[in-house]
């Protein structure tokens, strides 16, 4: 059996003053309150009453009982979530907004409260996944809108943890067979917030999902010292992508109890994507979609098709979308975004000289597209005067628009990539966010992708310090953040993902002085015991060479050795070694790395270059019949390779090279199935449309650059 080590605290340790009056929650393991909630409570207040019953049953063996009304035979009585008690003690919450809580205590009583609100789903809404792909949701839709746009709803039955078939029925199984209670992503959670922060500061600790990422104290008397504190997190939007039901149980537990909140009625990404995305649009308004090459890009089967932000009737199309879901489900913001992949701009007519290809890639696209969202948010305006329009500052439209002198006071801007945790140039982020905060009132919004380590994402980027430090700066002037991190809790990765959750999420609450090295700290010393001080050896290397991992096998191979001796040091069969087990799966991605950096390189083309002054000119016309290439030297010819396998594909590229007159020169012969014609997408010198047509991309290493980019027609 393994032996779970837990740390013995005693509540006179954890209250410097504790009054003489205070009550005794639990007193030398015996129940000294109860539990006592709403005759009618919400959902989260029921399962916040269960994970105080719960946790304080695992401190201190005693089990307090849940009810409504106080009981004479118990002395003290904790009271969690609003209700006709709280009422009586005059305990107000009109301030408790986002997910903010209150604890408060005195005389014989303790209160844990915040908004409880419930979630209730609009109709129609899917059940499951048949309802989206049988096209059931989408007919639904059409009858009430009368239109053919997309269906903008098709993953939230994933937010009910419950089964969805039941819920709102009489029928409804509030709890599940273990006692568990049913609840939305959406639900607001202000009383189970007030009890994780009771439990915290009694030294409670989660720190990755289930019973292996818990750290629990054991006492056996608690005590409620007379307190009235009231608790503000630093956003109300805190946006992880948990699921409620496809995580399971413990996951979900565990973003809850570290703060998250997920707001309904937000929309942010690509929501023109879900509006024009579908066979009866891309069929009938062939002229809403991008020209690129004398081609409209309405191509059925294809995942992304762009669109002509110059086209009058898409304009009044979104405009019409959204209010659509303004009126039927009450949505607060609605996404006007391109879809995504998005680079170059319509070559219709009526788009022309409406690029900025002097600002670069990032700001090429900006003054065309949020020109087109600030139109639709100034008509959004003159009908539904206090809903948003959203787009993502992204790719191609990146940097603010030049033309746009003040934005609609309804457009909320969400900046992709505007904190950037792993990126090493802060100022720019900090200028990039200047950039718009001088377009709009609105705070803005931060969209990130963490490491994908479901996309094969192996460096070890343990950097609570970088995290930290880029959380505070955005409070006061973010509305909050909406982060993607691949939610994989399997062995494979929960060594690694834990780490980004927990000190992203913790460092939502506690102001603008949040203290990230003194989490990373306490993080250490409590989840690693004894092995702390090696583990974060371990991590501090890590946090200032993840990257050059890539490329030093050295420092690869030194985070190995510091993680292999404080993993030889760990009590075997202890919750600790299991721990440390997690983040050795993790690391089998950056032992690969390692080994493959030692070995030479697989069969790749080799090609030498041959120069002679006296060869004739060559003559750039995509023909190979000059003198230089008919008597090429065999050492500079080769045939491309699979990136992957080294095998030569099916139809053959040839490469040729030549030096001549103090120019290097490529000649490549793409050989493709008889009978398919090329695709020429634009003929124009520094178009991004070169990507939606046949080209080659060179990637040209030198000794003073790691690259040279060039894109090369076909």
């Amino acid at each position: 059996m393994k032996k779970f080590f837990r740390l013995v605290v005693f509540a006179l340790l954890l209250f410097p003053l504790v009054s003489r009056g205070a009550p005794f929650l639990v007193e030398n393991g015996k129940p000294q309150a109860s539990i006592i909630i709403s005759e009618e409570p919400q959902r989260s207040t029921r399962m916040a009453a269960k994970e105080l019953q719960d946790y304080i049953e695992k401190i201190s063996g005693a089990r307090l009982e849940i009810g409504t009304t106080p009981s004479a035979d118990v002395p003290n009585q904790i009271y969690v979530g609003k209700s006709s008690h709280t009422d009586k003690l005059g305990i107000e919450t009109d301030d408790l907004k986002n997910g903010a809580y209150r604890i408060a205590s005195k005389d014989n009583w303790m209160a844990l409260i915040g908004d409880d609100t419930n979630f209730v789903p609009v109709e129609p809404w899917p059940r499951n996944n048949n309802d989206i792909a049988s096209g059931k949701m989408q007919a639904e839709w059409n009858k009430i809108t009368g239109k053919e746009w997309g269906y903008t709803h098709s993953q939230l039955h994933k937010h009910y943890s419950g089964s969805n078939t039941l819920f709102g029925t009489p029928e409804e199984q509030i709890f599940d067979k273990e006692g568990n209670v049913n609840v939305w992503t959406y639900d607001e959670r202000g009383s189970f917030n007030a009890v994780s922060g009771f439990l915290r500061s009694l030294g409670v600790r989660w720190y990755m999902p289930g019973e292996v990422g818990e750290i629990v104290p054991e006492m056996a008397t608690i005590s409620a010292p007379e307190k009235d504190e009231t608790v503000h997190p630093d956003f109300p939007m805190r946006i992880l992508n948990f699921r409620t039901s496809v995580y399971g149980h413990d996951a979900m537990m565990w973003g809850f109890r570290l703060g998250v909140r997920q707001p309904w009625g937000r929309q942010a990404a690509h929501g023109l994507s879900r509006m024009t995305h579908n066979e009866p649009t891309l069929k009938n308004h062939p002229d809403w979609f991008a020209l690129y090459g004398g081609k409209r890009q309405n191509q059925l089967g294809k995942r992304l098709n762009q669109l002509c932000y110059s086209n009058e009737e898409l304009f009044q199309e979104a405009v019409n979308f959204a209010r659509a879901q303004f009126d039927h489900y009450d949505m607060d913001v609605v996404s006007i975004m391109p879809p995504d992949g998005y680079t170059a701009m319509c070559q219709c007519d009526l788009c022309k000289g409406k690029d900025t290809p002097e600002r670069g890639y990032r700001g090429g696209l900006s003054d065309y597209v949020w020109e087109f969202v600030n139109r639709v948010a100034k008509e959004i305006a003159k009908s539904h005067p206090d809903k948003l329009i959203s787009n993502c500052a992204y790719g191609i439209y990146t940097d603010p628009p030049l033309k746009i002198k003040k934005l609609e006071p309804n457009v909320q801007v969400i900046i992709v990539g505007g904190r950037r945790p792993t990126s090493e140039d802060r100022e720019a982020l900090r200028v990039l966010r200047k950039g718009w905060a001088k377009l709009t009132d609105r705070p803005i919004e931060i969209f990130e992708n963490y490491p994908f380590t479901a996309r094969g994402f192996y460096l070890p980027a343990y950097i609570p310090k970088v995290m930290g430090e880029s959380i505070n700066e955005i409070k006061g002037k973010a509305r909050g953040e909406d982060i993607w991190i691949s939610m994989d809790f399997t062995d494979k990765a929960i060594g690694f993902n834990h780490f980004l959750i927990y000190f992203t999420a913790r460092m939502y609450w506690g102001g603008t002085d949040t203290d990230a090295q003194a989490l990373f700290d306490e993080y250490c010393d409590k989840f690693y015991g004894p092995v702390g001080g090696q583990m974060k050896e371990f991590f501090d290397h890590c946090q200032e060479n993840w990257r050059e991992m890539e490329t030093d096998g050295e420092k690869g191979t030194h985070a190995l050795e510091l993680f292999t001796a404080a993993q030889k040091e760990a009590p075997a069969d202890s919750v600790y070694a299991d721990r440390i087990a997690l983040v050795d799966r993790f690391l089998d991605g950056l032992r690969s790395k390692r080994d493959l950096l030692s070995q030479k390189r697989g069969p790749v083309p080799n090609l030498r270059l041959v120069g002679s002054e006296s060869l004739e000119p060559i003559v750039i016309d995509g023909k190979l019949e000059d003198k230089a290439w008919r008597e090429i030297a065999v050492a500079s010819t080769g045939r491309m390779r699979e990136l992957q396998t080294g095998r030569l594909p099916v139809y053959n590229t040839e490469i040729k090279t030549v030096w001549q007159r103090g120019s290097l020169h490529f000649a490549i012969r793409c050989n493709e199935e008889p009978g398919e014609k090329l695709n020429i997408a634009t003929e124009k010198k520094g178009d991004q449309a070169i990507w939606y047509g046949d080209a080659i991309e060179f990637l040209i290493n030198t000794d003073a650059h790691n690259y040279y980019l060039s894109l090369i027609h076909i």
